[in-house]
């Protein structure tokens, strides 16, 4: 199968991805609400219509990723595939607030969840279809997969494409260099998704938030943030 192309997009403050392959394209989150008219310039980018996009999939349903769903939907007519594990919330429209794992993000995470729960949340939306833990993408004349990358989130996914990983908030490029998340449900658990995905051969990561990178970048916070929470992966 010919590999196909990646196009990243900001859309408000997070990122979507375009897997450009004809009529058999899938978008990869939606982005922050109020933003379709990006969206489709973001079609017209790769030159395809939005009749192209086949599946919409979703990284995760905090609402920064899922903003423009309804809207997308709409425009495309494109099933969505949400992890099994977020199902759910998407479906009632809440996503509890992730925990914050600094001083700054635990004091963020601990007021929201006091003072607006919702904040967090996606519009309610059911989605077609449901992946539980490897969801094949050859159905859509894609070599790859959507594969589980629980710890931001406990329904997180991500995308693999050959050498490529679409990570959603699995993985952040942020200014200061940091590619943890401030927010983190299970930081544990997530360091451990990262080591699985060290073994691979993953070199290349699009993340939910700041410019794609090399996988290698990540190493520095792994070992930082394992002798942080004093545990051996």
């Amino acid at each position: 199968m010919k590999e196909p192309r990646i196009l990243q997009k900001r859309i408000g403050f997070s990122n979507v991805e375009l897997i450009v392959n004809g009529n058999n394209s899938i978008l990869v989150d939606t982005g922050v609400r109020g933003n379709i008219k990006k969206i489709r310039i973001l079609f017209r980018e790769a030159g395809i219509s939005p009749e192209d996009i086949r599946l919409i999939i979703l990284t995760h349903t905090h609402y920064d990723h899922t903003g423009n769903l309804q809207s997308i939907v709409k425009l495309t007519g494109s099933p969505v595939l949400v992890h099994a594990n977020e199902y759910e919330n998407l479906k009632t429209g809440f996503t509890p607030i992730p925990n914050g794992q600094g001083k700054y993000s635990g004091f963020i995470s601990r007021f929201g969840k006091k003072v607006y729960p919702k904040y967090a949340s996606p519009k309610a939306f059911t989605a077609d279809l449901i992946n539980n833990d490897v969801f094949d993408l050859q159905d859509f004349g894609i070599d790859g997969k959507v594969i589980s990358t629980p710890g931001h989130t406990n329904g997180s996914q991500s995308v693999w494409i050959g050498d490529l990983l679409i990570a959603g908030d699995t993985f952040l490029n942020l200014n200061n260099g940091r590619v943890f998340p401030p927010f983190v449900n299970e930081p544990v658990v997530l360091l451990q998704t990262w080591r699985k995905l060290f073994q691979t051969n993953i070199k290349t990561v699009y993340p939910g938030h700041g410019k794609r990178f090399r996988i290698e970048k990540a190493l520095a916070d792994f070992e930082r943030w394992k002798k942080k929470l004093k545990v051996e992966i």
